[in-house]
């Protein structure tokens, strides 16, 4: 409804560029989502090979990477209340939620940074491990780098003026759909 609100109060240019960069981040993230299903592929396919994990390979335990999935989920929900609150024109609420957030994606980095040393080298499983874990997390600190660029600059949005903040939480939930895509076929699949 405030989005609708926001959408009629805008001249016919500038809908047309919100949407415009609302269908850019869309192709953007297909793209990126593309590359993302590519190294599952790629997982499942070595997941045949002999060289894979021979007996005695040391696998990633679920556990602490579920507590990391969980505080990025938490995130996400706070992006989420955040992007709701710039749209009811709250920003005190928005950019509290917001640095909640860009907290625990702060704690989700460590713990896999943390996951990412300590698996042991010398198999295809371990390669294959810290390639995906290694290419999402460069993917979550850029996009976080983002939010705090947003939070940075948070005296400029405002219910009339918050696509920086619908683009950080369009992003951070790539972060989330991505990550649950690796969390599957790396911890249980």
């Amino acid at each position: 409804m405030q989005q609708d609100l926001l959408e009629n109060q805008l001249s016919r240019e500038e809908l047309q560029d919100l949407k415009n960069k609302r269908a850019g981040m869309f192709v953007f993230q297909l793209s990126w989502i593309m590359a993302f299903v590519s190294l599952v592929v790629v997982n499942w396919q070595l997941r045949f090979s002999p060289n894979w994990a021979p007996e005695g390979t040391q696998k990633a335990d679920p556990i602490l990477a579920a507590f990391a999935t969980g505080a990025l989920i938490l995130s996400v929900v706070l992006v989420k209340r955040a992007l709701n609150a710039i749209q009811q024109n709250n920003a005190q609420a928005c950019f509290t939620q917001w640095l909640s957030a860009i907290s625990l994606g702060a704690l989700f980095v460590m713990i896999m940074v943390f996951e990412w040393l300590a698996i042991p080298s010398g198999t295809q499983y371990a390669q294959v491990f810290r390639l995906m874990t290694g290419f999402h997390v460069f993917h979550a600190v850029v996009i976080g780098g983002y939010l705090i660029y947003v939070y940075q600059n948070r005296h400029l949005y405002h219910a009339m003026n918050y696509w920086a903040v619908e683009a950080g939480a369009k992003l951070w939930y790539f972060v989330l759909i991505a990550w649950m895509l690796f969390y599957i076929v790396i911890y249980w699949v």
